[in-house]
């Protein structure tokens, strides 16, 4: 709970520091000065206590105040204190001192007026000790504790425009009070702090008072100044934006305008800004289809298209719904998926997963070669057409021997092909080794389906 205090007590003070400079420049209030008279309830705040405790009280307080504006909302207000501080232990052991100590206080205080009946307020204090008395047998002198310490404090303030002002506010010690010559010295590092609160009336005796700024001078009275129309349009010379042109009012005395220079006025020209012909009503010749060909030289007006085709399309010459740019077989329908080439798959029910080989070999199997009849129908069917032929292994053995084997699987599907009268420059191999596998390796199944050849179809160039 103290720890909290203190937090709280140099949050307010870090407030006050950062308003001296985020203030807008307005008036400042006048300096005041008064007197004051306050009741401090204090106690000692242990450190290290080894049994020893106070309880709160009651003392007195009495002084001067000088506040001085910083800005229309913060000031900086000194004040000198005659103080009485009372301490009163708590079942203490022998020889802890009770009693009072005179101090002459000087609370350094900023303070943040909210309006005119509340402020906060928040500083240091510096405490010099007068005197002591003692309030039991145990004898305690001046000496024993600090003649200066310090504090830090932190409240409130009521009706703080007004003569008479309250307010109300926490002392947090910072300097420990005893010095060598105390009892409690070298006894274990024990601590003693000044706490408490003080709650008092301020009276104000005297305020400047700052005297509002003059009002500005009134304006000067007019000048009458008879208008003058040099070019007699209506529109007076100093309205007028071509004052030796006969114009137009809505035009500020200036003829009907021609944006675009194109020699038609901007009433007649549909496009006023941009040069056109007359025989488009000012605007440009028109681009219906938005390709940035014009309809004098477009070829497909209402159709987007390209400057190479005459502001056409990019023609689809086999009608398969890839255009020739990229369509890899321009002249043979095919399949958006397969690039504008036919699919096999679909086309002739080819599966390529049914091309296998004997493990270890380039030998294909009596059910592949029956799979590949569709492959041939195909090419048969498209003598533009030319195959490439990618050849798979599982993962039996090396690297280099698979690249290997599956260059010989390729080259076994060409030559199965070419025996069967497809020419070998429509036929391209490629061995693919062990990459990309289809199935899992670790199963005989899934190696079967690894030992394959994969098929892409193009149109000979």
């Amino acid at each position: 709970m103290k720890s909290l205090k203190l937090v709280l007590l140099m949050a307010v003070i870090g407030l006050f520091s950062s308003q001296v400079f985020a203030q807008a420049k307005k008036t400042k209030p006048g300096i005041s000065a008064g007197v004051l008279g306050a009741v401090n309830l204090t106690q000692f705040r242990m450190g290290n206590p080894k049994g020893i405790d106070y309880k709160t009280g009651t003392g007195w307080a009495a002084g001067v105040w000088f506040n001085l504006p910083l800005t229309q909302k913060l000031s900086f207000e000194p004040q000198a204190q005659w103080s009485v501080l009372k301490y009163v232990g708590n079942n203490n052991p022998p020889r802890q001192f009770a009693g009072t100590i005179q101090y002459q206080s000087f609370p350094l205080l900023f303070k943040y007026t909210f309006s005119k009946d509340f402020s906060v307020i928040a500083g240091p204090q510096i405490d010099f000790n007068n005197s002591l008395k003692n309030d039991n047998t145990s004898v305690y002198y001046k000496r024993d504790f600090l003649a200066i310490s310090t504090a830090a404090t932190a409240g409130v303030e009521l009706f703080t425009q007004r003569k008479v002002q309250l307010y109300g506010r926490y002392i947090y010690g910072i300097t420990d009070m005893k010095t060598t010559q105390n009892f409690n010295a070298n006894k274990g590092n024990i601590q003693f702090y000044n706490t408490g609160f003080q709650f008092g009336l301020k009276v104000k005796l005297y305020e400047k008072k700052i005297a509002p700024p003059p009002p500005p001078p009134p304006p000067p009275a007019p000048v009458v100044v008879v208008p003058k129309d040099t070019d007699g349009d209506g529109v007076i010379d100093d309205n007028d934006k071509c004052p030796s042109v006969k114009g137009l009012a809505k035009y500020q005395g200036c003829p009907i305008p021609d944006t675009d220079k194109d020699g038609i006025n901007d009433e007649q020209d549909k496009c006023p800004t941009v040069a056109g012909l007359a025989k488009y009503q000012g605007c440009p010749i028109p681009d219906t289809d938005k390709d940035a060909i014009n309809d004098e030289e477009d070829k497909c007006a209402t159709v987007a298209g390209l400057a190479r085709y005459q502001g056409c399309p990019i023609p689809d010459t086999d009608q398969d719904g890839v255009n020739d740019e990229e369509d890899k077989c321009p002249t043979v329908k095919g399949t958006v998926e397969n690039n504008g080439c036919p699919e096999l798959k679909k086309q002739y029910n080819f599966d390529n997963k049914k091309i296998l080989f004997v493990t270890g070999s380039s030998v294909l199997t009596k059910a592949s070669k029956v799979e590949l009849g569709k492959v041939i129908k195909a090419m048969n069917d498209y003598p533009s057409l030319k195959l490439y032929v990618d050849g798979y292994t599982d993962n039996t053995g090396s690297d280099k021997i698979n690249k290997a084997l599956s260059l010989k699987r390729a080259t076994s599907v060409k030559s199965y092909l070419f025996a069967k009268k497809i020419a070998a420059d429509r036929l391209l191999t490629e061995g693919k080794g062990s990459e990309s596998p289809i199935a899992d390796n670790k199963t005989v199944k899934g190696r079967a389906e690894n030992r394959r050849v994969e098929f892409r179809v193009r149109e000979i160039d």
